[in-house]
Order: structure tokens, then C-alpha cells, then sequence
């Protein structure tokens, strides 16, 4: 585990740097940033039977030649990425995951560094948000990296690009489909009526979940919905447990963010727009991790703002809120990060390379 707080640590004292030191200058921040993603690469890259799915995905990744095309059972855009990394670049698996990690951060990265005032605090928070998708994650985290970039469209009101890369990011995880709603949501604004809309809605939702997946699931694929609904049954006895604990973590940072939202205000746009998708991000969480954790994941295209709204509301915060901002923001991320890889059952501890394989 010490290798992961190692890494942790390193992000860590990048972000206080970026905070803190008042250094503006772009190329030292690009210089940073590299230095912080070259080190995720190699970590994400060099790993060996350490990961979300190992087993399945490295099965995958070996009998897909001998499967017919759109006959594996994934969506036809990873199917292909695989099929086209094995015939062109390599058959081995390690370059495939040194191309995984290279994807995610590059594209994840870029976005960081064109819409956060505090690029090096953004990544240190995508760490502790999701370690899978600071590089180790496959197709979802493809696919979130993808509908990052769909961001730029939503910011430039480009409809159509928009839709393209949206569409480009749900043939490599289908789930993506639910980023759609991002592009008018982006331009919301609460008010009482609608947010008691809202709540009716969600509480709504919340009791017919279950049969609400089971209508629209076939987004997913219907095998799919019929799985991870079995597995949401099996695993957790109490479903609204599971929401109750994914909860927390949302409200606070919704408590520390909410204080900032400013309608009327031009300089606050990408603010107020990014709010708003964490919110609906907080929605479909409520309403679909009772059926299953795994459900819950849809949230993640939302959720992931939380790593450019932080920064945004420490921007603006007065400097007393600065420092609770940081305290909070950094206690409840070591909180968060200690929690998943003790809770990770063997996915990430103890962490293996292609060295010691």
C-alpha cells in the first residue's frame, strides 16, 4: 500500500504548490503536469494483475481474435480499439495498458489545464475522486476521458461536435449516452420552483428505480441490466446503504460549492454550468444506486466536475474560506482514497508489476 501514498503524497505536495505559491507562469505548471502524468503512466502502465476487472479484461484482450466482429459481447468501439491495437501496434498486453493510461491522461489532462484555475489541485483531487480514472481504468474511464472533451463543445455551444464526440465516447462504453442532457443543463438556472420539481422527481424516481432500469436499462444492453441487477441484489442487504454513503461525500462538497453559485454573475458561467451537472451527477446516483453500486457509476460523467468546481470555488472564496476549503478538501480526500483501496478486496493491494509476474 506505502507505493500508493507514495503517489498520493507527490500529488499532494504538487497541489499545495499550486495553491500557495503564487508562480503563474504556464510553462512551470505545463512542466508539472507532465512530470505528475508521465509518473501515472508508468504506474498505470507497468501494473500486473492490479486493476478494476484484470482477469476479465485480459481474457478479453487474448481471445478476441478468434471471436467474430460484434460478436464479444463489448461495444463495438472498444472491440475495435482492441482489435486495431493488436494488428498494428502490439499482441502483448502492457503496451495496451501504457496506451489506456496515455489516453486518459492526455485527454484529461488537457481539459485540466484550459478550464482550471488550479490545474495541479484538479489532479490531485481526480486521484482522490477516482484512481482508476487517473489512469488505471479501462472502458468506462475511455469513455469519461472522452465526454471531458465533449466539455469543450458545451462551454463553446457547439451542438453538433458536441453530439459527435458524445456519441464516439458510448461506442466504447455505452453508459455515455447519459452525458447527453450535459449540453442544456449547462445552461440551467434553479429556481424554487424547480428545484421542488426536482426533488419530487428524485424522490419519485428513487422508489421505482428498479423498474425504471429495467425499462430504459437496454442502454446498457439488456444481458448487462439483468446481471448487475442480480449482483445489486446479492451483494448489499440494504440497498439504501449504499446511497446513504455515496451521499455524503456529494453533499459536502455541494455544501462548499453551493455558496458560490451566481446566476446573475457573467465571470461565474463555467461555475454556475458546472454546478449544475454535478447536481444532476447527485440525482442519478439517488436514483440509481439503490438497484446496484454498479448502477451508481452513471453518475461518474457528472461526479468527475467536482475536480474543476473545487478549484473554481477556492478561486473565488475570501481567504479564511480558503483555508477551510483546503482543510476540508484534503481531509475528506485522504478519508476517501484510504477508504477505497482498504475497501478494494485484492483489485489494487498489493500492487503488482509485469516485473514480478
Amino acid at each position: 500500500m506505502g507505493i500508493y501514498f507514495a503517489v498520493y503524497l507527490f500529488f499532494f505536495l504538487f497541489s499545495a504548490w499550486d495553491l500557495f505559491i503564487v508562480d503563474r507562469r504556464k510553462a512551470i505548471k505545463i512542466s508539472l503536469m507532465a512530470l505528475l502524468g508521465i509518473t501515472m503512466v508508468i504506474f498505470a502502465g507497468i501494473r500486473w494483475e492490479t486493476g478494476t476487472d484484470w482477469e476479465n479484461y485480459l481474457y478479453y484482450f487474448k481471445i478476441i481474435d478468434i471471436r467474430p466482429i460484434g460478436g464479444t459481447a463489448m461495444e463495438i468501439g472498444y472491440e475495435m480499439l482492441v482489435r486495431s491495437f493488436k494488428l498494428l501496434i502490439s499482441s502483448n498486453y502492457t503496451p495496451f495498458l501504457f496506451f489506456c493510461a496515455i489516453y486518459i491522461i492526455v485527454l484529461t489532462y488537457f481539459v485540466l489545464f484550459k478550464y482550471s484555475p488550479f490545474p495541479l489541485f484538479s489532479l490531485f483531487l481526480l486521484l482522490s475522486y477516482s484512481f482508476v480514472g487517473s489512469g488505471f481504468g479501462v472502458r468506462q474511464d475511455l469513455s469519461i476521458a472522452l465526454t471531458l472533451i465533449a466539455l469543450i463543445f458545451v462551454v463553446e455551444r457547439s451542438l453538433l461536435k458536441f453530439l459527435v464526440v458524445v456519441l464516439l465516447a458510448s461506442l466504447i462504453h455505452n453508459s455515455a449516452i447519459v452525458f447527453i442532457p450535459a449540453y442544456w443543463l449547462y445552461t440551467f438556472k434553479w429556481d424554487t420552483i424547480k428545484v421542488l420539481s426536482i426533488v419530487v422527481f428524485t424522490l419519485f424516481c428513487v422508489l421505482f428505480s428498479e423498474r425504471i432500469m429495467s425499462t430504459f436499462g437496454t442502454l446498457i444492453s439488456a444481458r448487462k441490466v439483468e446481471l448487475y441487477m442480480t449482483l445489486g441484489m446479492e451483494t448489499e442487504a440494504n440497498p439504501y446503504t449504499t446511497l446513504i454513503k455515496g451521499l455524503l461525500g456529494r453533499i459536502l462538497f455541494f455544501a462548499i460549492l453551493v455558496g458560490f453559485v451566481d446566476y446573475n454573475n457573467e465571470d461565474r458561467k463555467m461555475f454556475n454550468g458546472l454546478f449544475n451537472l454535478y447536481v444532476f451527477g447527485i440525482i442519478i446516483f439517488s436514483i440509481f444506486s439503490p438497484i446496484s453500486l454498479i448502477f451508481g457509476r452513471l453518475a461518474r460523467y457528472y461526479d468527475i466536475y467536482q475536480i474543476l468546481l473545487l478549484p473554481l470555488a477556492y478561486l473565488y472564496a475570501k481567504r479564511i474560506y480558503k483555508i477551510i476549503i483546503f482543510i476540508v478538501v484534503s481531509a475528506f480526500s485522504l478519508l476517501k482514497f484510504t477508504t477505497a483501496l482498504n475497501g478494494s478486496d485484492g483489485t489494487f493491494i498489493p500492487y503488482k508489476t509485469i516485473f514480478s509476474k
